[in-house]
């Protein structure tokens, strides 16, 4: 158990979960005072319990994931419901109005899954020969308000012109507030309107090369990256992308290839997945991206809907995940999240309990109001929970045997709080989630990875104007701008370096913990822990390809979703994780200086950490 808090467990804290209380930044005990009164609140909880969750949340043994300590027992969840405390959602791509619904989402700080597989993809009518679409400083046909709703209508405006109407109109952006302002409630500043205008810009034109036609699946994904990317601008709020396409789409298997061409900035917005069900199912166009591009992760649809944990048969309706895909879901369903910290934990009787209390939790969170008609009847529906363990291998909790029994005491806790509450049972319970933030504040290894390195690079995002960065640049941290994927700068983001020893307990990735140990790691955790999915990127050389293909054709029918990244020549200019040598980490750490965090001011905190290591292949949530 670790009882102090990393130089880098701290900034990240902090940055991404420390709100303002009046006069002062909050301090993880008045976080964990929130969080919980936010979850407790309108329920039956007994004193005892509320003090067993402080206990545990103090002692950063298990909480909530991202979304619940930076929104619970905040105004903005009084005013959201439970669209302010999950983390992420699906959607399947047949109606344009799921756009919509998606950046929606997506300025509310969630993440999206969505589905342009041809089944729904070729339900979109065809464009239509659209009217100019103007920008205009006055006298505009729309003024867009300058809020989350005003955005979504600018841009539910600009497909119903190419899906229905064919109209062209004109807007005016005057009513939104300039660049650099603070955003009350949400937290972050404001990017100014110039990022919807570049938005307006990038979709008209992928749509006017098909008017008269209909859409293809990238021209979908493509403009909702376009609304992922404009979400990002300026590092107001995060945007999390799982694209779901065909495998013999061979457009798609093409996005992100770069060896054939440049790719377009917006496509870094998202994760891209295919539907495979079978090893047969594997083209050699699919292949090609593990050779020259960023390789595309795979979800088992069949794998889904047959089995809980694998081996025991249990239905499900879920047809999609979420962007780090560790959350089974159907249309318009979003993840429902809490974590175990197992190296936190004292034993056995610790992780029992810690269990109990994280299902309880996420119990009540479905009973939240939900602001979109179709995900509150799911949410009703399925009572979802997805309870999570991180810091797997260094923990001699994580054994077959040690996970089954927790598992079934989740499962009997499932049946009497679900009588409890006079609500359905949840249909999904347990998964593993990537952890890449909450393993940082929690001092531990992220899921069920191995360490990267004995000794790695850590790169964190910044919004080039956070007060912090001033704080970090005088400790002695190495600061420089981001790089897009198109090899421009981004002159809104700033990315920082830190230095981190693994923890000796921790297998590290190499020849002693190789590829074929993380494969295998995943089926231990699908069969004894997730009975939803495992969220883990595996990385490979690509010597060892062959290994790859060879483990997949055995284990396919075994797992549900699984993501690989190169361990280098990956494409990233500036990759989350980079190996360093042990010289090298100490010569650099030997010139640092402390961070003094007390100097942070209120309302200076940054509602967002943009950090890519939740899902290494492209944007992911920060919370």
């Amino acid at each position: 158990m670790k009882d102090t808090w990393s130089s880098l467990a701290e900034v990240v804290y902090k940055r991404t979960y420390a709100r303002t209380r009046g006069e002062y930044l909050e301090n993880w005990p008045d976080t964990v005072e929130r969080v919980i009164r936010g979850n407790i609140s309108g329920h039956s909880v007994s004193p005892e319990e509320a003090a067993r969750l402080e206990y545990f949340l103090l002692n950063r043994k298990a909480m909530p994931a991202g979304r619940g300590l930076w929104f619970s027992g905040t105004d903005a969840q009084k005013k959201l419901g439970g669209s302010a405390l999950n983390n992420c959602w699906f959607l399947k791509g047949d109606d344009w109005k799921n756009l919509i619904h998606a950046q929606d989402l997506l300025m509310l700080g969630g993440g999206v899954g969505f589905s342009i597989e041809s089944q729904f993809v070729s339900k979109l009518p065809k464009i239509k020969k659209t009217g100019i679409i103007e920008h205009q400083s006055e006298n505009a046909d729309l003024i867009v308000a300058d809020s989350r709703e005003g955005w979504c209508e600018l841009i539910s405006r600009v497909l119903e012109s190419y899906f229905e109407t064919g109209k062209g109109f004109s807007y005016s952006t005057k009513k939104i507030r300039p660049r650099g302002q603070p955003i009350h409630g949400f937290g972050g500043y404001a990017s100014g309107p110039a990022p919807l205008i570049r938005s307006v810009e990038k979709i008209s034109k992928i749509l006017e090369q098909r008017m008269g036609s209909n859409a293809r699946p990238l021209d979908v994904m493509d403009i909702l990256c376009c609304i992922g990317e404009m979400v990002v601008s300026g590092n107001v709020r995060r945007s999390a992308i799982l694209i779901l396409g065909d495998v013999n789409d061979a457009d798609y298997l093409k996005a992100k290839r770069w060896d054939l061409h440049p790719i377009p900035s917006e496509r870094a917005m998202a994760n891209l997945s295919v539907v495979a069900n079978e090893y047969s199912d594997l083209n050699p166009l699919y292949w090609e991206t593990y050779l020259n591009g960023e390789p595309f992760g795979l979800v088992n649809r069949h794998n889904m809907q047959k089995f809980g944990r694998m081996g025991e048969e249990k239905a499900d309706d879920a047809i999609g995940v979420n962007p780090c895909a560790e959350a089974t879901l159907c249309h318009g369903e979003p993840c429902n999240l809490q974590e175990i910290i197992l190296p936190h934990l004292k034993d056995e009787a610790e992780f029992v309990e810690a269990a109990r209390l994280m299902h309880r939790w996420g119990k009540r969170v479905t009973c939240e109001k939900y602001h979109i008609p179709i995900s509150q009847e799911i949410i009703r529906k399925n009572r979802r929970v997805g309870t999570s363990i991180t810091g797997c291998l260094e923990s001699e909790l994580f054994k077959p045997e040690i996970l089954d029994r927790v598992y079934a005491e989740i499962q009997n806790e499932n049946l009497s709080y679900s009588k409890e509450l006079n609500i359905a049972e949840s249909i999904r319970t347990t998964l593993v989630k990537p952890s890449g933030t909450l393993s940082l504040v929690n001092d531990c290894s992220a899921g069920i990875h191995p360490a990267y390195a004995p000794y790695y690079i850590r790169r964190v995002r910044f919004a080039s104007n956070a007060p912090m960065l001033e704080i970090l640049k005088r400790a002695g941290h190495p600061i420089e701008p981001a790089m897009r994927m198109d090899q421009t700068i981004d002159p809104d983001t700033s990315i920082v370096s830190f230095f981190v020893q693994s923890p000796a307990q921790t297998p590290v990735m190499g020849p002693g913990f190789g590829l074929i140990e993380q494969l295998n790691t995943v089926l231990l955790a699908q069969k004894h822990w997730s009975d939803q999915s495992v969220s883990v990127t595996v990385y490979y050389k690509k010597n060892e390809i062959p290994a790859i293909q060879t483990w997949l054709a055995q284990n396919l029918g075994q797992i549900k979703t699984l993501s690989f990244l190169a361990h280098s020549g990956h494409g990233f200019l500036q990759a989350p994780i980079e190996p360093m040598t042990a010289q090298e980490y100490q010569n650099i750490t030997s010139t640092l200086k402390s961070i003094d965090l007390r100097q942070l001011r209120p309302m200076e905190e940054l509602d967002q950490e943009v950090d890519a290591s939740d899902c290494d292949e492209g944007g992911c949530p920060a919370k």
